[in-house]
């Protein structure tokens, strides 16, 4: 396989890693999305240990920056779910603890 056939399928790769993880987030299937992350790091990892080939011509440039835009356009939106789900996790958690306070006042004043 060429460097630049193996630079391309490096980045196709790591594409559909990403897309896969944007259909989980638009899921809310935090779990499997949680899983499923280490298999995008090690995407990333082997698409920056990898040489950009010289030469690439003009055609497949355009497409590759394409890919990559289009990937970096889902992580971007992957993070940004994950982000409201850590609050949405953040404000039940806030609110479990609250009851649990609660609950022990309730104790201690009427001694149940």
């Amino acid at each position: 396989m060429s460097e630049l056939a193996q630079w391309q399928e490096l980045h196709v790769a790591l594409h559909k890693i990403t897309l896969a993880l944007l259909q989980l987030a638009r899921q809310e299937a935090w779990d499997e999305l949680l899983e499923a992350v280490p298999q995008q790091q090690a995407a990333l990892q082997r698409l920056e240990s990898s040489p950009v080939p010289v030469g690439v011509e003009t055609e497949l440039a355009k497409q590759m920056v394409a890919l990559i835009q289009e990937t970096d356009g889902a992580n971007q939106e992957v993070v940004a779910r994950l982000a409201a789900w850590r609050g949405e996790v953040s404000t039940i958690l806030e609110e479990i603890d609250q009851t649990r306070v609660n609950g022990k006042k309730l104790v201690r004043a009427y001694g149940a």
